[in-house]
């Protein structure tokens, strides 16, 4: 029952709570003796932190329920694993990452009954593929769960289901009528995290076919959406994209995000013109590696390219403790 409590708590946006109950179920668990809820409430702890952009602890719940589900096949653990990656890659801005994981739970195109995290995870694989130009799997797999008619199914689906459609709409026609839809869905059941993300992605289309004006109001409730909860490395992105809209963004450093010493390092590098391998022989790093850092640093700037990193750095508060 405080599985399906904390379900309902992180789709409503209620992440304190949800965090309370989580911990309130493994205790239960793990007093009790019962591994399958303990690794359970693990998953769902690790898929809250992923959304809330704590990558290494998501990583690190991920990795205990994934070493212990995948040998006994215990399937529906392992694909909130896999759910688990796919958005703590998607925090990171890794949509490569974000994309294998994805479609280790579904293939492109496919909602299969027993991959109980295909429908729920839909948005995740739409936005990974877009992002590493496989438009043509992303818009395979909108059009597919419009033909499942998944939106007649929750609410919820009915939402990411249209985000997915817009998303991935060739015509800007089509794309303002899934948004409208979104919206309408939105005014009714909620879900303030998958809303956001769909109204980010809705501005920055806005941006580029209608202009910055246009865009500035839809950014802006994104932003202050992710703000609310908590969703700090996803408030920086849609705050990236206000200032590149043309709006002053609140830039002091009392707002930004704490680099860590490592990335403020690795950014400072950056500005200076150095490439990412020749930052990586330096700190001893894979290119790979210092692409992920860089990825994090950006909306943590509130930038959305190298070429701002200079002026950045400068009002970028540092976390000497780590």
């Amino acid at each position: 029952m405080l599985h399906l409590i904390m379900l309902d708590q992180l789709a409503v946006g209620e992440w304190d709570d949800a965090e309370s109950t989580g911990r309130r179920g493994l205790e239960l668990a793990t007093t009790h003796q019962h591994a399958l809820f303990a690794h359970h409430s693990r998953a769902y702890l690790a898929l809250l932190a992923a959304l809330r952009g704590d990558v290494e602890r998501a990583r690190e719940l991920q990795s205990v329920v994934d070493s212990w589900a995948r040998p006994r096949g215990v399937g529906f653990l392992t694909q909130i694993a896999d759910a688990v990656g796919t958005i703590a890659a998607l925090s990171e801005g890794d949509y490569e990452t974000a994309y294998l994981y994805a479609i280790g739970i579904t293939s492109p195109g496919s909602f299969e009954p027993c991959a109980h995290q295909a429908s729920r995870t839909l948005l995740d694989l739409v936005e990974a593929a877009v992002h590493t130009g496989r438009v043509e799997q992303a818009r395979r797999h909108a059009l597919a769960a419009r033909e499942a008619d998944l939106p007649a199914i929750s609410p919820r689906l009915a939402l990411i289901t249209y985000g997915a459609l817009a998303i991935t709409a060739v015509e800007d026609k089509e794309a303002a009528e899934m948004y409208e839809r979104v919206e309408a869905v939105s005014a009714q059941a909620g879900f303030p995290f998958e809303l956001a993300r769909i109204r980010l992605a809705h501005g920055i289309r806005l941006r580029h076919s209608q202009g910055p004006r246009a865009a500035r109001p839809v950014l802006t409730r994104s932003a202050e959406s992710f703000e609310r909860l908590g969703a700090s490395v996803w408030a920086g992105r849609a705050r990236a994209e206000l200032r590149a809209s043309g709006l002053s963004t609140r830039a002091s450093s009392a707002h930004l995000a704490k680099l860590t010493w490592q990335e403020h390092r690795i950014a400072d590098l950056a500005a200076s013109g150095l490439t990412n391998r020749e930052i990586g022989e330096r700190m001893h790093l894979s290119p790979r590696t210092v692409s992920s850092h860089l990825y994090r640093v950006f909306p943590k700037l509130g930038i959305t390219s190298r070429a701002a990193l200079r002026d950045a750095l400068g009002k970028a508060p540092v976390d000497r403790d780590v």
